[in-house]
């Protein structure tokens, strides 16, 4: 676990600096005019994938968490960038191994399109594969909003079985006790709402961006879940991510603020270009335990 500081890098703007904009009009020109007309562009990224894909896996003590819901195992899985870097099949064959994992409770985090809303209908399939006994719940990303259509991919995941959750919570129940599962929109491209989505005692926050952590921190929320980063998606080894995506350099893992914790995945799609280096794709499996004081 590594501490968490709400210290901002003052060049760094994730939403009007300089250079981020730049790659952001590098990147979605790259996806949408260039590499979604390469035919088979996707067999790049494919064999990465298919080698490199990892689940990491860990116990976390969160506070209030009620007893009954002792060991329960959540499925984080994010930035999944469908479009021309994915094939269906390689989608579908990710799901179907993370479904014999058997989590209770699956979390999507976004961004699951790249550009454009049209390559989501070739990837239902492998959406509804995902399932789990308290449920399939997700919430968009930054390039969720890019396609020009958010509520199109709110639409399309919710045929496809997943609730969303923009800017509210739901309670899921388990042995006579209660659990609060808030969901905000992206931070930076979207209209997050925090006081709507925690409407009742918090307990986990699903928000695509971890830069929203020590804002719910503040609000009480024990357990932050995000992915955005990529975790750097290439990187020298020995150096810094080369290409910061959180204000506040978190970057992938677990952090923590107080008795707060934040977990960040490096998602298991890329966006750019069709590469990962010595930071491979990744699926994050929770265990939760309860903590100090227990709410219901």
């Amino acid at each position: 676990m590594h501490p968490a500081s709400p210290r901002r890098r003052r060049l760094f703007d994730p939403i009007h600096g300089w250079f981020r904009r730049f790659e952001r009009a590098a990147n979605l020109w790259l996806s949408h005019y260039f590499f979604a007309h390469i035919p088979g562009i996707h067999a790049v990224y494919t064999l990465q994938l298919d080698r490199r894909l990892t689940v990491s896996e860990g116990e976390i003590t969160v506070r209030g968490l009620p007893e009954p819901f002792a060991g329960l195992r959540v499925l984080l899985v994010t930035d999944l960038h469908t479009g021309p870097f994915l094939a269906p099949a390689a989608l579908a064959w990710v799901f179907q191994r993370l479904m014999r994992l058997a989590p209770d409770l699956i979390l999507v985090g976004g961004d699951v399109a790249t550009t454009r809303i049209e390559d989501l209908e070739r990837f239902e399939t492998a959406f509804r594969i995902l399932q789990a006994p308290l449920g399939v719940f997700g919430v968009l990303g930054n390039h969720d909003h890019y396609t020009g259509d958010p509520l199109g991919v709110v639409r399309f995941l919710e045929g496809a079985g997943i609730r969303m959750l923009m800017n509210r919570a739901v309670k899921l129940e388990r042995g006579g006790a209660v659990l609060h599962l808030a969901g905000i929109d992206d931070l930076n491209s979207g209209a997050p709402d925090l006081e709507a989505a925690l409407t009742g005692p918090p307990h986990i926050l699903l928000s695509h961006n971890p830069d929203v952590f020590f804002v719910a921190a503040l609000r009480g929320v024990p357990l932050v879940l995000s992915g955005h980063t990529h975790g750097g998606q290439v990187r020298i080894p020995g150096l810094p991510v080369l290409v910061r995506m959180s204000r506040f350099r978190l970057d992938e893992g677990h952090y923590a603020a107080g008795d707060a914790q934040l977990v960040v995945s490096r998602g298991l799609g890329v966006s750019g270009i069709p590469l990962r280096a010595f930071c491979p794709p990744e699926a994050v499996l929770l265990t939760l335990q309860p903590a100090g004081g227990m709410s219901s």
